[in-house]
């Protein structure tokens, strides 16, 4: 039987991995990708907060409503060849008595690249299960609760009405092009329409998932070393014992789930 034993029941386990969560901060990440007919590049900063604790017997921290409030700047790339002909006017030459001949210069219209920048942020909750590591790293003991996977993100209400401001901003930065630029606005919101929220949070998934999946929240830290009395004097040395093992599992000790910390000593 082990010679210490330390456990806490859910509620002590909510009070706890809210300042564990909490201590998490601030994340960020930035890299490109596509939207639908469109480049972009994006940069993302989120900060979780603590949802509600389930301990599972025997080794499972269930997080309810994990929630991670987001925001994101993205910069939308349109390349306007995609969606317009290129434009070859040739070279025209006339005869001018007196003068001679006379030529205009081949002109080649190009499209241009257009970029979009917006920023917008909402949040969303998950449900993760934390499997529970121990190891003994550089001399100290470390219990840490680790997220398996993110099966389902459930994103806020505001991100909906990204979709809308996707496209009336595209809309807006193609509206100059002459003569078609109302056609070139009314498709690109057609074509915000149709990546739709579906579409847009499916991008989102990916980019937001990292976030949560794989993080690592400190449940204890320790020297393998632990003192048991502090020195009193050059003559009476701290008293220190070896924590040899530390186990860690989630047990049904009636009428409560709890979440056990167990060390093995030695002197």
């Amino acid at each position: 039987m082990s010679e210490i034993i330390a456990a806490i029941d859910e509620n002590a386990a909510n009070d706890f991995l809210d300042i564990v969560v909490a201590g998490v901060g601030p994340q960020s990440t930035s890299g490109s990708s596509s939207l639908g007919p469109f480049a972009a590049s994006y940069s993302v900063t989120g900060t979780l907060s603590n949802g509600t604790v389930d301990l599972i017997p025997p080794d499972t921290i269930r997080i309810a409503d994990l929630r991670l409030d987001w925001s994101a700047t993205l910069t939308l790339s349109i390349d306007l060849g995609d969606f317009l002909p290129e434009i070859h006017i040739p070279q025209v030459c006339v005869t001018i008595p007196c003068v001679g001949k006379v030529c205009t210069p081949a002109i080649d219209i190009t499209w241009p690249t257009v970029s979009v920048p917006l920023s917008f942020g909402d949040f969303v909750k998950a449900t993760v299960d934390l499997g529970i590591v121990v190891g003994l790293v550089g001399g100290f003991w470390k219990v840490e609760g680790v997220v398996q996977g993110v099966p389902s993100l459930s994103f806020g209400p505001a991100t909906a009405a990204v979709v809308t401001a996707i496209g009336l901003a595209v809309a807006a930065a193609v509206a100059w092009v002459p003569l078609i630029g109302p056609f070139l606005a009314g498709l690109a919101i057609a074509v915000a329409a149709a990546i739709g929220v579906a579409g847009l949070t499916g991008w989102l998934g990916p980019i937001i998932s990292p976030f949560i999946s794989g993080t690592r929240f400190p449940i204890y830290h320790r020297s393998e070393w632990f003192e048991v009395l502090p020195a009193s004097g050059a003559s009476d040395p701290a008293v220190l014992v070896h924590l040899d093992a530390i186990g860690a599992e989630v047990q049904h000790n009636a009428p409560e789930d709890e979440l056990v910390l167990t060390a093995d000593i030695s002197a």
